[in-house]
């Protein structure tokens, strides 16, 4: 979606639909788009967010995967510690390798940004070159570590 300059802000499970065959966005309340009619502040903000649907998505997977891994750890101290090199055992390499070490960075900064949003200013900036910085983190570990890309 994002290299068709739209951005839905809401990607998760519970807006998927599916006929079997192919997977299909809902719920696009949120959305935005390079074809609605947009002033110069909204294309700015449009272009600055469009990395936000990746990042929000994986995020939502991880927390959904973390909330069955964590035990009796908060899920943010758990993504904090993992993103610190602290890793829990007994996580299955498969799930550390395709969703754990390639997202925790990047949805601890999201979640950051999530939970400033939310409490202190409506204003908050999307930290979107922090975003970018930990997604590159994570490809290095993850090259680093030996699993495939």
């Amino acid at each position: 979606m994002s290299s068709r300059r739209l951005v839905h802000f809401d990607a998760h499970f519970n807006n998927l639909l599916t006929d079997g065959r192919l997977i299909y966005f809902a719920d696009f309340g949120l959305a935005l788009s390079s074809g609605f009619e947009l002033s110069a502040d909204e294309e700015q903000f449009l272009s600055d967010h469009l990395a936000y649907d990746r990042h929000y998505t994986a995020s939502h997977l991880l927390h959904h995967l973390a909330d069955r891994l964590q035990g009796d750890t908060e899920t943010d101290v758990f993504l904090q510690e993992w993103s610190a090199g602290r890793r829990t055992s007994g996580v299955v390499p498969e799930i550390a390798a395709i969703i754990i070490e390639r997202h925790a960075r990047a949805t601890v900064v999201l979640d950051g940004f999530h939970r400033q949003l939310l409490t202190e200013s409506k204003q908050t900036p999307f930290p979107a070159a922090e975003l970018n910085r930990a997604a590159a983190a994570e490809e290095h570990t993850v090259e680093e570590l030996g699993y495939p890309s």
